[in-house]
C-alpha cells in the first residue's frame, strides 16, 4: 500500500514553495535543492499550509506563491524609536552653555594667536639685536687686532 503524501513547505523570503510528497527526500528532490532544508530549519512539514489542498491535488508538483516581498521585509524591520521630548528650559540652558563654551574657545584661540604674534615680534627684535652686537663686536675686534699688530712692530 502506498504511503499518503505529506505537505512540506519552505520560503526564501520572497516565495513560499509547497509540495506534497511521501518523504522529506522526495520533497527536497521536487524542490531541486542539494541542501537539506529540513536540517537547516528552513523547511517543515505543514499540513495546514495555505497551499496544502493544491499541493495534495497535484502531488509531487511544487506550488510557488509570492510571499511578502520587499514591503513585507521592510515592515519587519525594527521601527524607529521616537526621539525623547526634551524639556525646553533644559534645552535652552544647554544651548546657552554651548554658546558660552564656544565663545570661550574663540577668545582663548584669539589670545593664543596674539601671544604667538608677540613672541614672534620679540624673536625678530632679539635677532636684530644679536646681529647688531655681532657686527659691532666684529668691528671692535678688528680695531683691537689692528692696534695690537701696530704695537708689535
Amino acid at each position: 500500500m502506498a504511503r499518503a503524501p505529506k505537505v512540506f513547505t519552505w520560503s526564501d523570503g520572497f516565495h513560499r514553495y509547497t509540495v506534497a510528497a511521501t518523504s522529506r527526500a522526495k520533497a527536497l528532490a521536487a524542490w531541486e535543492t542539494d541542501r537539506d532544508l529540513f536540517k537547516e530549519g528552513v523547511a517543515e512539514e505543514a499540513p495546514d499550509a495555505p497551499d496544502a489542498k493544491a499541493a495534495l491535488a497535484a502531488a509531487g508538483a511544487v506550488i510557488r506563491r509570492a510571499e511578502g516581498g520587499l514591503k513585507s521585509a521592510v515592515d519587519r524591520l525594527p521601527k524607529a524609536r521616537p526621539k525623547p521630548k526634551v524639556d525646553s528650559q533644559a534645552e535652552t540652558a544647554r544651548k546657552k552653555a554651548l554658546a558660552e563654551a564656544e565663545a570661550a574657545l574663540d577668545a582663548a584661540e584669539a589670545e593664543q594667536r596674539d601671544a604667538e604674534a608677540d613672541l614672534e615680534r620679540r624673536r625678530r627684535a632679539l635677532d636684530a639685536e644679536a646681529a647688531a652686537i655681532s657686527g659691532s663686536w666684529a668691528k671692535r675686534r678688528a680695531a683691537l687686532e689692528k692696534t695690537i699688530a701696530r704695537q708689535r712692530r
